[in-house]
């Protein structure tokens, strides 16, 4: 069959990327968050809008841990390593002591704050998260670095998108698996810091990253198919005896474990911190996903779990916030991967492989 000189020289210009959202510097006790609450999801689907990728697929996985030995551990490296810095070092032709060169570096000068950081995150729940994506535009086009994630920080790190172009990372998007245990990257901190490709983070900070668009930037969005949050007709309505029985009955109706937001609520203002307590249980045991999917100027909000029954509390939670929503199933591989192999076969052969080997569609001919 012979090829469309106009499609060839338009699939040229196409780019795919594969990314990963994870510390900048590899400060493995930083736990970074959005400085402005409940904003971000807002902000991020606003980058999303202003940058108009051919496609972007971001998703924020979760699951709750514990690293309390881990962070035991890093600790007491830290504290050898500060240890034999201070040890002076003796001149070999004077036989004077001189301060090692190490103690006038940012790992020494900061050991201590970030080993009462090590103490801060081993007094409360953690989770572990990972974000991770897709990226397809024009070649000179914007990039995921135009995304809002360098504004997530705290005191110690902020977090850096990574570029990759291993088509590998499709199955890890498809198949929605994450590093879920960075116990390794603690121990290796004192020695060869390497970034992690998930980080730790506690309840409040998780909330900074899953929550649903609030305030000012959410009323601009035009990507969005949204409704008004029902929260306020839900609380003032649904008895108090018949709201947890109301709640169950509206996620029973969930049947998946991947579903989709038919239409995403909204808040004019952004929720008072009593109001998305329940938010600071939405890690589970096992991992959970929230994830956002950008294609011909339009964003789904997608939610994961790794059973139906486990999605239905998860929906149950953030109804409980939003009031009451409705969910529809959702297809595990986003539409626009069904015609990737056309779009990019004639230029990257390795990328159509990976899709074909997805099953997403035949060989081209």
């Amino acid at each position: 069959m012979t090829s469309n000189p106009a499609q060839k020289k338009e699939s040229a210009k196409k780019r795919v990327r594969f990314f990963n959202v994870s510390l900048r510097n590899g400060i493995v006790v930083s736990t970074p968050s959005y400085p402005e609450k409940q904003a971000f999801l807002a902000h991020l689907i606003k980058a999303l809008e202003g940058a108009n990728p051919d496609f972007a697929w971001i998703q924020f996985l979760f699951i709750r841990s514990d690293y309390s030995s881990a962070l035991v551990r890093l600790k007491n490296s830290m504290h050898r390593a500060k240890a034999s810095i201070e040890q002076p070092t003796i001149d070999m032709i004077s036989g004077e002591e001189r301060d090692r060169r190490e103690m006038h570096r940012d790992y020494y000068r900061r050991s201590d704050a970030r080993m009462k950081k090590v103490d801060e995150i081993a007094t409360k729940p953690t989770t572990t998260l990972a974000i991770q994506g897709m990226w397809v535009c024009d070649k000179g086009a914007s990039s995921p670095n135009s995304l809002p994630f360098d504004h997530c920080s705290d005191e110690h790190d902020s977090l850096a998108v990574f570029q990759y172009r291993d088509p590998r990372m499709l199955l890890e998007l498809v198949d929605r698996r994450m590093v879920a245990d960075i116990a390794e990257y603690f121990d290796r901190y004192t020695k060869s810091r390497l970034e992690p490709p998930s980080f730790l983070v506690t309840p409040e900070e998780l909330v900074s990253y899953i929550h649903l668009p609030a305030g000012e930037v959410a009323k601009s969005l035009s990507s969005l198919e949204d409704e008004e949050s029902k929260r306020d007709y839900s609380q003032g309505k649904v008895e108090e005896e018949e709201e947890e029985e109301t709640k169950e009955s509206q996620t029973s109706e969930i049947s998946s474990k991947l579903v989709r937001f038919v239409k995403v609520p909204t808040t004019d203002e952004v929720l008072a911190d009593s109001a998305i307590q329940p938010l600071s249980h939405l890690a589970a045991p096992t991992v959970r996903t929230f994830e956002l999917v950008y294609s011909e100027g339009a964003t789904e909000v997608l939610l994961s779990a790794e059973s139906v029954e486990d999605m239905r509390k998860y929906a149950q939670l953030l109804n409980l916030v939003y009031g009451s929503m409705k969910y529809e199933a959702s297809d595990q591989v986003p539409e626009f991967l069904k015609e990737l192999p056309r779009i990019i076969g004639l230029v990257n052969q390795a990328n159509s492989g990976a899709a074909k080997c997805l099953g997403f569609m035949p060989a081209p001919s």
